[in-house]
């Protein structure tokens, strides 16, 4: 009796677990991470991090590397002070490390200007110069066997040059692993028509957001409806690559201003409520990878006193776990 006893349980198991595999489905999720100035890579400090970022359910941690220009017209990005070979070296093995899967993720610097309005003189010789720039990066992903790299984020402004192919081409003859671009959100990545060179259509969301909680739901079903498409459309897996909004009150319907841009009292539950329903919207559409904007190398960034993006010491830091069935 205590043997059929259990079997029965044993059998109930694992139908439980093969009914919660079969209907939730499969996503990861990580955090944008960024080097605290006061914390670098192989300190205690940002093992420490990284140990925090893992414990949360994390699956990813993507490094958040550097390419710098003076201006948007200029010709010329060069690597980030603090985003040298050796020190993007260290940071993938500290990601590694915790038990995360370290991704690459190259930004572009323009000193008071955002990415997007990169806007170059001449766009080829551009390209030259930040194949060139970021080439070191791709070699140490390569010796690291880093699965992945988002070689370009937001760069809105050459996003519709005709140099993308040869760019790409030159990176995969250094690299073998996964090959990724950034949009910096629905419409562009909707735009963008060099998803078939990369290995995932990728995109950031700050979408704004409806106060009452049925418009919201029906705008991030409406943004995860059209992703999924844009997937099926090119044959791709999408991720959303920067998924953010600041611990903030009032900021739903303006996701994307900084605490230098806006300043607004600390809200830690509208920061979980947007994200866990984001999360639950996007995975729901198929959407296979989401990474959070941000987490710091600082383990003591972020907490209850903190409006800005980071989702470290806070309630929102439980949307990297992923859920237990619903019934």
């Amino acid at each position: 009796m205590k043997r059929l006893f259990r079997i029965c349980l044993v059998s109930a198991v694992v139908l439980f677990i093969g009914y919660y595999f079969l209907h939730t489905p499969f996503y990861w999720t990580g955090a944008n991470i960024k080097m605290s100035a006061e914390v670098p890579w192989g300190s205690t400090g940002a093992q420490a991090s990284m140990k925090q970022l893992a414990a949360t359910g994390a699956n990813v941690g993507m490094l958040v590397a550097f390419a710098w220009q003076e201006k948007p017209e200029s010709d010329t990005p060069i690597l980030g002070n603090d985003s040298q070979p050796d020190t993007v070296r260290q940071g993938l093995r500290d990601i590694r490390a915790a038990g995360l899967t370290p991704i690459l993720k190259i930004h572009l610097w323009i000193p008071w200007h955002w990415a997007g309005q990169v806007a170059p003189a001449h766009p080829q010789i551009w390209f030259d110069n930040y194949e060139k720039a970021i080439m070191p990066l791709i070699e140490i992903a390569r010796e690291e066997n880093i699965p992945t790299v988002i070689v370009g984020t937001e760069m809105r402004g050459v996003e519709t040059v005709g140099d993308w192919p040869s760019f790409v081409s030159n990176l995969r003859a250094h690299y073998a692993g996964k090959v990724v671009y950034d949009t910096d959100g629905l419409e562009q990545a909707e735009k963008f028509q060099h998803w078939d060179l990369f290995d995932a259509v990728a995109t950031s969301l700050y979408t704004a957001l409806p106060e009452k909680r049925t418009d919201r739901l029906a705008v991030m079903a409406d943004n995860a409806r059209r992703l999924q498409n844009l997937g099926k459309t090119w044959n791709r897996p999408v991720w959303v690559a920067e998924l953010g909004i600041r611990s903030g009150k009032d900021i739903l319907q303006r996701p994307w201003l900084s605490p230098e841009q806006l300043k607004v009292p600390v809200d830690l539950a509208v920061q979980k409520m947007a994200l866990t329903e984001w999360r639950d919207t996007l995975t729901a559409h198929g959407i296979t990878g989401i990474s959070i904007w941000c987490w710091y190398t600082d383990p003591d960034d972020g907490g209850p006193n903190n409006s800005d993006f980071t989702v470290q010491r806070k309630p929102a830091a439980s949307v990297m776990r992923r859920p237990m069935l619903k019934f």
